[in-house]
């Protein structure tokens, strides 16, 4: 079973980055699952008035959610604690079948999306694109199969902005197509889990968003990060949200 909780090296201060008057991201910072001590792909995002959230994971806030997406339902991305925590009676949830399955007992509005869906919300755009492993993890069994239809997303937000968020992936054919990206979050941590630095970078260099925020990735690993850094093209800006 695996447990996640705050860990006792994740820095008291969030850390939110305005990119322009149109948005502004904020990170909570490590948390702890099982012994690792680990970056997640959690993040909050403020465009227009709205709150978006993606894949939150003990959240350093409780700031209401006007729209809560989750890429898949391993605990990491996915925890019913934290949403309660942020979820009001208007919140909306964009989730693959296996979270809106978890969540439908709870009474909450939910679109199902599968990848290639596209949902107009308000002013925002939220297209769920692929998220699977193409390697095993162990023999032939792999951490996210295509079949699960675990998705990504691309939400366009006011000001023409485009955020990818990559969810748990290798570097996968269907990335090709991905364009016209601003800013770009992308796991890191390999292991046959995702992409490792070198496929990120690859990607980056690809699709070309003019920032990256790499996550998903356990601290002891962080020396990776300057790596990544030095592999991803001079003119594209690499976050790093500790």
């Amino acid at each position: 079973m695996v447990k996640v909780s705050v860990s006792d090296k994740r820095n008291p201060v969030s850390q939110t980055m305005a990119f322009n008057e149109n948005l502004k991201i904020t990170a909570w910072g490590a948390i702890k699952v099982n012994k690792s001590d680990f970056f997640p792909s959690s993040f909050q995002m403020v465009s227009q008035g709205k709150t978006i959230y993606i894949d939150p994971v003990e959240t350093g806030t409780s700031e209401k959610a006007d729209y809560i997406c989750i890429t898949h339902a391993h605990p990491d991305h996915y925890s019913l604690k934290t949403i309660e925590r942020i979820v009001k009676p208007e919140t909306i949830f964009i989730c693959p079948k296996e979270v809106s399955k978890k969540l439908s007992k709870k009474g909450y509005t939910i679109r199902t999306v599968v990848p290639d869906d596209r949902i107009e919300l308000d002013s925002l755009t939220i297209q769920a694109v692929h998220s699977y492993n193409t390697k095993n993890v162990f023999l032939w069994i792999k951490a996210h199969p295509r079949s699960k239809q675990n998705v990504g997303f691309i939400l366009t937000l006011g000001g023409n902005i485009r955020v990818y968020h990559a969810g748990d992936t290798d570097y996968i054919p269907e990335m090709e197509k991905i364009k016209d990206i601003t800013i770009a979050m992308v796991p890191v941590g390999g292991d046959n889990l995702t992409m490792n630095i070198d496929e990120a970078s690859k990607i980056i260099n690809k699709i070309r968003p003019k920032l990256v925020i790499p996550m998903h990735y356990e601290f002891k690993h962080k020396a990776d990060l300057t790596k990544f850094k030095s592999l991803v093209d001079k003119d594209i800006t690499v976050a790093i949200l500790e």
